[in-house]
């Protein structure tokens, strides 16, 4: 009897636990890690719930389900109204975990459960339930998780029937990794159905950012992200090891891709789904960046069935399907493969090398041929194909990494015993900051040394003069305006087709300009290139004239279109030039000078505290390293204190001496000025500005340009300020706002009249001071330009209260008022509240609710009401690029990247509605 009882008892248990399994299966899964708010996220969840169906056909580990979980916790809160004309009333939430190879009869039975349908009700096939849910009140709203994990064998139409069939008060939201079988273009062609990819899911810098806050390690977002891609479970991962990691090693590991953790949680979530001939074509075509199955099958795999082909897609963006059908793997997926067939490939990877070599040459790829036979040890077929290919100018196209990459993998003795390879060399040491040594290689090349006739005749005499020119920038010589006017020449010699002689010629042009100063030249050659380097499809050169134009337009107070340059610049390269983070810092660089002006101190400190070592270390040229090192002093003024502001001019002068840069060594000499007079240390301010002159004599003349004379116009008069000399520091701004007036110089102009309001006011001026700030409020107020105000300090909020009281607000706009309220931190006493809601109601400007401003509310407004933004410009009375601003300020804000997205958000976050 004993013997019987201990199997019943242990049958018991197994459906007891069995039991509790499957009520596990009914409730969200436990999830223990630091979740991150995504609202934008669960408001376009809510809006696709509002139409019907949501389907999330994204890859393991980007957060389908944690996504699911957050909105439907917050549904059956209420804390997440589903959108609609009228209120839609959500009376329950259900939950499902399909559990792998659930055949169709355990999924019906296990939705009557979920639904919570009555014993009494007599429903047992599909239609059935879904007829009986029909019946109920209210909307039922039911989250599937994994859908594809259902074995469709039987009924593969089961799916089909219950989104079609589905009723009006039942919503249904349902991830999938693999495609699902869901009649997807029948549900979007009824406007029922909202997709969810992967690219919504994954983490940009701000959600990284966000991770790591509290650990820190603000300086390594840009390598987190690059390695991680933004994929949701690995950035969870990297920023729990970073937070409780002290060894330097495993932190090494992390950062290539290789931690035990990310490598573990790869082979689990994705390599083991692959077939044997999947995975040993991926670890075969590992050792390159991209690969295409026809490459692969040529390096001897098997050719891909079409199951695999699909699985490759349900992977994206861990394998990105590129054009083509060209595919590149995540990196961590890459170091696991690579790590997994070592053994192997460090015996064939040189052969593998030399037959792709062959295999790019054979379908005209010059460059990839020309790289892989060098990784292949090939070097002389690298030579022939560098000839095929007219020489290294194609290779000058291409961009620094694919330079820097061909030149790291050649010996020095091949490098040196090839005309060709030495100009690309002499490039790669030039952008890598050692200018003279690339100088050296270049004047080798122009004297002929000894190579053959045949040899040099490989490379056209118009590369070089390129070379040279780059050079020039990078030593800051050979700039006179001379330099201009003989490439003018030049370029109205050469015929409309020669586009990319043409794109370097203005490129040069534009860094000429404007270091003379004449900005609207500047600006007309930067387009010019532009325009000639879209033509070539070279969209590393692109950026950098997105680079120029965002900068020349910031120098001549185009504060708005400036910022939609370096915006372009930066999505341009994190399209084509992710890798290159010397190039992302130069475009960071340009976008953080207009980012400051808008009061984003924070912000700018972070982003060129990142950005100093890859441009100190990387490609750059004075006026970069002046406006970096500047900007860096100033936001850390504000954010950390003097002394590592500072420590950021003291970096300056370095550099200036690493790089023998006179003119970077006077810049810092003003900068140090200007700085310790707005410390308050003016006696130390006096004898910095006493070095000044001694740095300009010993100095070339032409190492003293417009932008130090300005600079230095404007530190000086801020040392008279502070030395109770208003009058000589007001007749010292007169000359320097005339000169700017005159020459389109609107960013020293703004800064000049800033300055000359309060020197104005301290020397009995009034009518003068008002005049001023009047001309400063109106270049500033429609670029949203705060910051230089607020630069000034407690004493220019005195003297712009001051001027109010004697002038009244009678003497200025209603914007212009709008603007000075958030100079001084509030609005001015005189007002009513009254009064503040006539203006509102007059201008047709809601009160901000704290994260937009007043404009930007009335444009998230217009923008809900489905205006266009010629439409929008015209209601508001603004140009379209105004308006472009502002919505790219309110997408910044709301953390989206679309307008339908702003709007989602806008409306969860109750950002349009009257008070």
């Amino acid at each position: 009897m004993a013997d019987r009882s201990l199997p019943e008892k242990g049958a018991h248990t197994a459906e007891a636990d069995g039991r509790a399994r499957m009520r596990l299966r009914f409730r969200p899964p436990r999830m223990l890690f630091s979740g991150i708010e995504r609202p934008y996220l669960l408001s376009r969840l809510a809006e696709g719930l509002a139409r019907q169906t949501v389907v999330l056909h994204v890859p393991p580990g980007f957060g389908k389900t944690a996504l699911m979980k957050a909105a439907c916790e917050k549904l059956a809160l209420g804390e997440l109204p589903l959108p609609g004309p009228a209120e839609i009333r959500v009376e329950r939430c259900c939950w499902l975990t399909i559990a792998p190879g659930t055949s169709p009869e355990r999924f019906v039975a296990d939705l009557r459960e979920v639904l919570g349908l009555r014993d009494d009700i007599p429903a047992t096939t599909l239609t059935d339930i879904l007829e009986a849910a029909g019946r109920g009140d209210g909307v039922t709203v039911l989250f599937l998780d994994g859908i594809d994990e259902i074995d469709l064998a039987g009924q593969p139409r089961l799916l089909e029937e219950l989104a079609l069939e589905a009723p009006d008060n039942l919503r249904i939201a349902c991830s999938s990794f693999r495609r699902p079988h869901l009649p997807l273009a029948r549900l979007k062609a009824r406007g029922v159905l909202t997709g969810v990819t992967a690219g919504e899911l994954a983490f940009g810098r701000s959600e990284m950012r966000r991770l790591l806050s509290r650990s820190a390690t603000a300086a390594l977002i840009d390598p987190l992200m690059r390695i991680t891609r933004g994929w949701p479970a690995l950035a969870q991962l990297a920023a729990g090891i970073v937070s409780t990691s002290q060894s330097e090693e495993e932190r090494e590991r992390l950062l290539a891709g290789r931690h035990a953790d990310l490598a573990g949680f790869v082979r689990e979530a994705v390599i083991r789904r692959f077939s044997a001939p999947l995975l040993d074509m991926l670890r075969r075509t590992a050792i390159f960046e991209d690969f295409c199955p026809e490459l692969a099958v040529d390096l001897g795999c098997e050719p891909l069935e079409s199951g695999d082909v699909l699985l490759l897609d349900d992977l994206r963006p861990v394998v990105d399907r590129q054009a083509a059908g060209w595919f590149a793997l995540h990196p961590v997926l890459r170091a696991c493969l690579l790590d997994d067939a070592r053994h192997d490939l460090d015996r064939l990877e040189k052969a593998l090398h030399t037959r792709a070599a062959a295999w790019f040459a054979g379908h005209g790829l010059l460059e990839r041929a020309v790289s892989h036979a060098a990784r292949g040890g090939d070097f002389r077929m690298a030579e022939e194909i560098i000839g095929r290919a007219g020489g290294v100018d194609i290779f000058l196209r291409a961009g620094h990494k694919v330079l820097e990459h061909l030149i790291d993998n050649f010996p020095p003795e091949v490098l040196h015993a090839s005309p060709g390879l030495t100009v690309c060399y002499a490039v790669v040491l030039s952008k890598r900051g050692n200018a003279a040594a690339g100088r050296e290689r270049l004047e080798l090349l122009k004297a002929e040394g000894e190579w053959t006739e045949t040899a040099l005749a490989a490379v056209d005499r118009g590369v070089l003069d390129h070379i040279d020119s780059l050079i020039d920038v990078y030593e800051d010589k050979r700039m006179a305006s001379g330099q201009a006017e003989r490439l003018e020449r030049v370029a109205a010699s050469l015929p409309p087709h020669a586009t990319w002689e043409l794109a370097w010629i203005h490129n040069h042009l534009c860094i000429l300009y404007t270091r003379s100063g004449d900005l609207e030249a500047a600006r007309l050659s930067a387009l010019k290139a532009l325009g000639y380097y879209r033509e070539e499809r070279t969209a590393y050169a692109q950026v950098f004239m997105l680079v120029h134009l965002g900068l020349v337009g910031m120098l001549a107070g185009q504060f708005s279109a400036a910022l939609q340059f370096c915006r372009e610049a930066e999505d341009l390269v994190e399209r084509s030039h992710w890798t290159d983070r010397n190039l992302m810092a130069i475009a960071r660089l340009a976008t953080a000078d207009i980012l400051y002006l808008q009061g984003e101190v924070p912000l700018v400190e972070q982003m060129l505290g990142e950005s100093v070592e890859p441009l100190v270390r990387g490609e750059s040229w004075v006026d970069l390293f002046t406006r970096l090192f500047w900007l860096l002093a100033r936001s850390r003024l504000q954010v950390s204190g003097f002394d590592t502001a500072a420590a950021a001019i003291d970096k300056a002068e370095e550099v200036a001496a690493e790089r023998a840069l006179p003119r970077l060594k006077i810049a810092a000499g003003i900068m140090r000025v200007d700085l310790l007079v707005r410390a308050g240390m003016i006696e130390s301010a006096a004898q910095a500005h006493e070095r000044i002159p001694a740095l300009r004599e010993g100095a070339a003349p032409d190492q003293w340009t417009w932008r130090e004379a300005c600079d230095f116009d404007i530190a000086s008069a801020r040392l008279a300020l502070a030395q109770g000399q208003a009058l000589k520091a007001l007749n010292a701004l007169e000359d320097l706002v005339s000169s700017c007036k005159s020459s389109n110089r609107g960013y020293h102009r703004l800064i000049g009249e800033i300055m000359a309001v309060r020197a104005a006011w301290k020397a009995g001026r009034q009518q003068q001071a008002l005049a001023y700030l009047q001309s400063a409020i109106a270049l500033a107020r429609a670029h949203e330009a705060t910051q230089l105000f607020l630069d000034e300090g407690q004493e220019f909020a005195t003297t712009l209260r001051a001027i109010v009281r004697r002038f009244g607000l009678k003497a200025f706009s209603v914007d212009a008022v709008e603007f000075m309220s958030r100079i001084v931190g509030h609005g001015f006493g005189r007002q009513s509240r009254v009064s503040v809601a006539a203006r509102d109601a007059e201008s047709g400007q809601p009160a901000s609710k704290g994260l937009l401003s007043s404009r930007e509310t009335t444009v998230l407004k217009l923008l809900t009401e489905g205006r266009s933004n010629k439409e929008m410009a015209r209601t508001l009375g603004l140009s379209e690029a105004t308006v472009k601003f502002h919505l790219k300020n309110i997408y910044a804000k709301l953390g989206v990247g679309r307008r339908g997205m702003a709007v989602s958000v806008g409306r969860h976050l109750n950002l349009t509605t009257s008070d």
